[in-house]
């Protein structure tokens, strides 16, 4: 672990795990393959940027196409936005989302 990621963790700012955020979006298998998921792709995590450290799935929802983006940030907070084929932010929903809200709040941006 790099003196960055140390630095963060000491004043309490929880580093981004894609295994443990999986743990969650599969705890309902039929709902995660529900969304069409044939890619996931880690981003990020170099301990010398920060800037975005998550996960993106490529998703073939009913409603959405493309891809979603998960991040964690510093509150502790998971923070999804829809990414489009051009890899560009079209929209956010970075409302404080609890671990246990995450795959409502991803069900309803892509399905529904």
């Amino acid at each position: 672990m790099t003196e960055n990621a140390n630095t963060l963790e000491s004043i309490g700012v929880r580093m981004f795990d894609p295994k443990e955020t999986m743990k969650v979006l599969t705890h309902d298998e039929n709902i995660f393959w529900s969304w069409g998921v044939g890619k996931l792709i880690v981003v990020g995590l170099d301990p010398h940027d920060s800037w975005v450290n998550g996960l993106m799935l490529k998703v073939n929802g009913r409603k959405w196409k493309h891809f979603v983006l998960i991040t964690l940030n510093g509150l502790d907070y998971y923070e999804v936005r829809l990414v489009n084929k051009n890899h560009e932010v079209v929209e956010v929903k970075d409302h404080d989302i609890m671990f246990d809200e995450l795959v409502d709040v991803i069900d309803r941006l892509i399905e529904s």
